[in-house]
């Protein structure tokens, strides 16, 4: 490995490790990115150079003897990332510091057919209010190629069936709207796959999202710690021979009950997964299981018994993994390759 790639791998792992583990001292950012004392020093400084890192106060050092040190982390002053999730009838924004942290959330409704003006006014307003947003990510029901075109963004949007909105077109109209803010659009299961590693510290693990109104299922992959998107970027892509998952969900009639009816016929596609990738653990997620009570929520997680890895579940009203802050965590990865790139020049 040459010096300049060296450089660029190693302020991409002390930037990271400051977004996973919060403000660290020199000397514990040291031990968790295994470099040398003098490397450290000299990257912080690179980094103080450009705002990107900044005093946080003295560390926490109960448990350990001698005193305190100073910490230092991200700076969301100098950097912030606005992440939307696009429902059929709603936006999610929220605005994320480039440490992961969320500074605010915004909740639209709005008719489909409106959905694309509805994009466009949120991203306007939030990067005129917000001079320090450095990369917008959106995120759809829909898969997204490598190259940034998106394979269908018909929906019908609603209950009705009635034609809603088609975002085939998005990605180029957003750049021609906005040409000066990169703006990255990707899949909702991946999005929601960045924001799990980012809250539980896991990289190798397998994410369904299961939404209803309309009903899908979706899948990402998180290997290593990166969102694995395939050659063309659909890997993941859920498959169930003869539509029977959605013929189950109609017949549930989107009633109380309807993830209970749905789980069995997942738990094939689950068992093969973990059989083929070996993952860490097993993530659902999405809508269906918004608002489940213990009791379901239990009840569901029997189904997952004779799964030989862990099997986490994400429900109930306190639902953490909405892709739009996950689009936002993809945002800021984009902004690192970028901004390391720029560093490693100097």
């Amino acid at each position: 490995m040459n010096k300049k790639t060296e450089r660029k791998e190693n302020l991409r792992l002390i930037i990271d490790t400051l977004r996973l583990s919060g403000p660290l001292a020199q000397a514990r950012l040291k031990e968790a990115c295994s470099l040398q004392a003098s490397t450290v020093s000299y990257l912080v400084n690179d980094l103080r150079m450009c705002n990107l890192i900044v005093d946080a106060g003295k560390e926490d050092t109960q448990g350990r003897v001698g005193k305190p040190g100073n910490t230092i982390g991200l700076n969301n002053e100098q950097a912030q990332f606005l992440g939307v999730y696009v429902e059929d009838d709603c936006l999610h924004a929220y605005l994320i510091g480039i440490d992961g942290k969320t500074l605010g959330y915004e909740y639209v409704e709005y008719a489909p057919s409106d959905v694309e003006k509805m994009i466009f006014a949120i991203s306007e307003k939030n990067l005129k209010a917000h001079r320090s947003i450095r990369g917008v990510g959106i995120t759809i029901k829909a898969i997204v190629y490598n190259d940034g075109r998106i394979k269908s963004g018909i929906r019908r949007g609603g209950q009705d069936g009635q034609a809603g909105w088609d975002l085939v077109n998005l990605p180029d109209n957003l750049k021609a709207a906005f040409p000066d803010v990169p703006i990255l659009i990707e899949n909702d299961a991946n999005s929601a796959a960045a924001l799990y590693r980012y809250i539980q510290k896991c990289d190798n693990f397998v994410l369904y999202i299961l939404n209803d109104i309309p009903f899908g299922i979706g899948c990402g992959l998180m290997v290593n710690g990166k969102v694995y998107r395939g050659f063309k970027g659909a890997a993941g892509e859920f498959f169930v021979k003869n539509l029977k998952a959605q013929q189950v969900y109609a017949d549930a009639g989107a009633k109380a009950g309807t993830a209970d009816k749905i789980i069995p016929v997942i738990l094939p596609h689950v068992l093969q997964t973990v059989y083929l990738l070996d993952p860490e653990r097993i993530v659902l997620t999405g809508s269906l299981f918004r608002n489940l009570s213990e009791g379901e929520l239990e009840k569901a997680s029997a189904y997952f018994g004779d799964v030989p890895v862990t099997v986490d579940i994400d429900g109930g009203e306190g639902q953490q993994l909405n892709p739009a802050r996950g689009a936002a965590l993809l945002a800021i990865d984009d902004y690192i390759e970028r901004f390391v790139e720029e560093v490693a020049k100097r």
